[in-house]
């Protein structure tokens, strides 16, 4: 049961933590200028992923707090309800590597969600403001690299530039399908495919090419070191859940080719293009169903075993 309870807590901090640099990631990069052009449907649209970006950082804190009861029940011995009862959490929060971790992690998202919350009544400064909570969201999403298997390897120094290269790649493209999906829905309500727009497909598909080349060459690099052969890739828990990883990464990839495909050679050309909007808004979405299969995925590889010991 507490296993149970500890990949679902993992599962929505990571998501949350992926989601929320995905959007930042989103708003600063693929919008770009786009997005402070002075545009009704880009002002809303920048609206709609602040108040994403708000309800994200609650999911991680909650999700956070959640985390850290179940480790301090884990590390304790003690039953989960009796967790709190005992100086047992303090010890966890300020004498081992996990608490250390988790004070930044909480501290950073207090100050993001203040940000966020100011940001809300500032038009002026939005923008600003913005790039602050986008900085704030990349330390904590890396941070979550210092408490995996890679911060335990025996080559410390690669295995933790492997792990923080692959979740940052990964929390750009699978992160950004969310806010990319709002982007297509009022890009087709409204019927405005400018070319703004068809630039903001554009660049973020490019960025999405750019990311799964950077999650190829560092999955390899992980799965050296947390797995070590291919007899423990295929007899071993960790190397089955790694294996369903890889078949879900896959699928990624090539709804991710079929979107690129349509952006670069059917959107550009036609008058009409609600239909096809509506079937690259399908597509995003089936992506991020998949993408959260995956973040489940790391959530169960994160309480399991690596197949080569460290």
């Amino acid at each position: 049961m507490l296993i149970a309870l500890l990949i679902i807590a993992r599962t929505v901090h990571i998501g949350a933590s992926m989601l929320l640099a995905g959007t930042c990631t989103f708003e600063v990069i693929t919008l770009g200028p786009a997005g402070r052009a002075g545009s009704d449907d880009f002002r809303e649209l920048q609206r709609r992923l602040i108040r994403l970006v708000r309800w994200s950082l609650v999911a991680a804190l909650l999700s956070a707090l959640l985390w850290f009861w179940l480790e301090v029940a884990s590390m304790s011995g003690l039953p989960a309800m009796r967790a709190f009862s005992t100086t047992a959490w303090q010890m966890v929060l300020f004498e081992t590597k996990f608490g250390h971790v988790w004070q930044l992690r909480l501290g950073l998202i207090v100050l993001a969600f203040a940000l966020v919350a100011l940001s809300l009544g500032q038009v002026q400064t939005r923008h600003a403001l913005i790039m602050a909570v986008f900085l704030i969201i990349i330390v904590l999403l890396v941070s979550l690299t210092w408490i995996s298997h890679a911060a335990a390897a025996r080559v410390q120094p690669l295995g933790l530039l492997g792990d923080a290269l692959h979740l940052c790649a990964a929390s750009v493209w699978i992160g950004g399908l969310l806010p990319l999906a709002i982007f297509l829905t009022r890009t087709r309500a409204s019927l405005s495919l400018t070319e703004r727009a068809l630039l903001v497909l554009s660049r973020f598909s490019t960025l999405s090419l750019t990311c799964v080349g950077v999650l190829i060459v560092s999955g390899i690099s992980n799965s050296w070191l947390l797995v070590g052969s291919i007899h423990a890739l295929l007899t071993t828990r960790y190397g089955w859940l790694l294996l369903a990883k890889l078949a879900a990464f896959g699928i990624l990839v090539c709804l991710g080719a079929r979107n690129r495909f349509v952006i670069k050679t059917k959107l550009p050309r036609v008058s009409e293009t609600a239909d096809l909007l509506a079937q690259l808004r399908r597509n995003v979405i089936r992506e991020t169903c998949l993408g959260l299969a995956v973040v489940t995925i790391v959530a169960c590889l994160g309480v399991t075993p690596p197949a080569r010991g460290l």
